[in-house]
């Protein structure tokens, strides 16, 4: 099965909390989450947890230099689905300015779909990340940003812009690019000059099983069934 966009949900907290929800999504059995989390404030995510009791892994962060601002990247693979689903990050402190993104893929390898992952920070109207070379023809590219002031954003060349964290102008986006060749790519932004951090991470499509798998499993059936 190729990789596919399902859909993703974002949210923006300008309130002094330590946790930030994202709003409830339909998430399907079996597929992955990526999640995007920043905040203004030099705080780490100390967990991402949801509704379904999925388990979260930690890809990376980048925190700016100038600001320091972060964001974070984490992923759950293999999910267990929920019809109303909520994700909430927690933080190491209390902050405000607090950003979370969930954005759901099928297709993708259900055991260890991480491949490449790289970040960026800067100031300018193209937040962009450094480069990754991924090792797997198929794969999705998905990157996420958090801006210091409120903005606009466009996807970079290649890529589509799927969610952002609140509604225009917009605090966080995330876009995402599918791929069917090995190669080293980058993911950019296009919005207004300003303080930003971004991250991108790829992940593997599941292996198609080929003839003698499949006609293994039919055999393996058959014999359950007593007709072998």
């Amino acid at each position: 099965m190729a990789i596919a966009y399902v859909n993703g949900v974002g949210n923006y907290g300008t309130l002094s909390a330590t946790t930030i929800a994202a709003p409830a999504a339909n998430h399907t059995t079996g597929n992955l989450l990526v999640v995007f989390v920043g905040t203004d404030f030099t705080y780490t995510v100390s967990s991402i947890a949801d509704t379904a009791g999925n388990t979260y892994i930690y890809v990376t962060r980048i925190q700016s230099p100038q600001t320091g601002s972060i964001i974070e990247c984490w992923y759950a693979n293999n999910i267990t689905g929920n019809a109303s689903n909520v994700v909430t990050a927690t933080y190491s402190g209390t902050t405000t300015d607090r950003t979370i993104i969930v954005d759901q893929y099928s297709g993708c390898d259900t055991t260890a779909p991480l491949d490449q992952y790289n970040t960026g920070w800067g100031n300018s109207d193209t937040p962009t990340t450094g480069n990754i070379t991924t090792t797997a023809a198929d794969e999705v590219l998905v990157a996420g940003v958090h801006v210091y002031n409120l903005g606009t954003f466009t996807a970079g060349t290649n890529y589509t812009l799927r969610t952002l964290t609140d509604p225009v102008p917009s605090k966080g986006a995330s876009e995402d690019r599918i791929v069917s060749a090995t190669g080293t790519y980058n993911a950019t932004f296009l919005n207004g000059s300003q303080y930003w951090v971004t991250i991108v991470a790829s992940f593997k499509a599941a292996a198609v099983a080929g003839p003698a798998a499949v006609g293994s499993s039919m055999a393996a059936k058959m014999m359950a069934a007593g007709v072998l």
